[in-house]
């Protein structure tokens, strides 16, 4: 299984685009082949601690922007090598599930990116028919995809930051959309602006009242094309792998069998 996004957008982008009020980690630059393991921007909000910060407001929300790897690390967990396998959780489970519904009640957030790339079949009459054929997903507007996700801080190793330290996360998944489910019955939640502050909203601590923001997303929302296969390699990074690549005529029409990645 393998998941990547792009992250592009830089912190005084994403600050202004989410109605950020603090910026507390960035990433060292653009990515356009983050692999799970690598550093996500992350959007969460906090109650505002008088103590610690300058509002005189006891209930005050504060809306941070910091980076997390990418891959769940419960903050029960001895290893963070859990981490491998929680870089995904389904929203029909994700309220159930232990190593994720702590987080769901208590550390929602939200993670802002250009896009994803999904595997599908292969096309018919391009390359190597026995390899999956990569797509290039993103926001028809071309504005930045903000995905429903999860965060941990995970303080159980000594090299950790000391501003967000053990900072992971996860990415939530629903059923495809109709403009996608054409290469994979399932994607990410993408969720509106609309829904950010219910989704945040950290004095919310029942799964169940955020649980209908996280659906497919409404037709139209999202365009995708197929890109080159040099994207399964993570060490290719340059934004030549967003470039649409040609196909025969009829071709872009996969079938919709495929294991979820998502």
């Amino acid at each position: 299984m393998c998941g990547r996004v792009v992250a592009t957008s830089t912190p005084g982008e994403l600050s202004d685009y989410m109605g950020v009020d603090e910026i507390v980690a960035t990433l060292e630059g653009p990515d356009h082949n983050v692999a799970p393991a690598g550093q996500l921007p992350m959007v969460w909000s906090e109650l505002a601690d008088t103590a610690a910060d300058t509002d005189p407001s006891a209930d005050a929300v504060i809306r941070r922007l910091g980076t997390a790897r990418w891959g769940l690390v419960p903050s029960w967990a001895k290893d963070p090598s859990i981490g491998t396998r929680l870089f995904n959780a389904r929203s029909e489970t994700v309220a159930d599930k232990p190593s994720f519904r702590s987080a769901m009640r208590h550390r929602r957030c939200l993670i802002p990116v250009d896009g994803f790339y999904e595997w599908g079949p292969p096309l018919p009459g391009l390359g190597d028919q026995s390899r999956r054929q990569p797509w290039y997903v993103r926001r028809s507007d071309g504005s930045p995809m903000v995905l429903a996700g999860l965060r941990e801080e995970w303080r159980g190793g000594d090299d950790v930051d000391p501003v967000a330290p053990g900072s992971t996360c996860t990415v939530i998944t629903v059923p495809a959309g109709a403009d996608i489910e054409r290469v994979h019955h399932r994607m990410p939640a993408v969720l509106e602006p609309d829904s950010w502050a219910a989704w945040l909203d950290p004095t919310v601590t029942d799964a169940g009242a955020v649980l209908p923001v996280l659906r497919p997303v409404e037709t139209g929302i999202i365009e995708l094309h197929p890109v080159d296969r040099r994207v399964g390699n993570t060490r290719n990074k340059g934004p030549d792998l967003l470039d649409e690549i040609d196909v025969p005529v009829g071709a872009c029409d996969p079938p919709n069998d495929q294991e979820t990645l998502w």
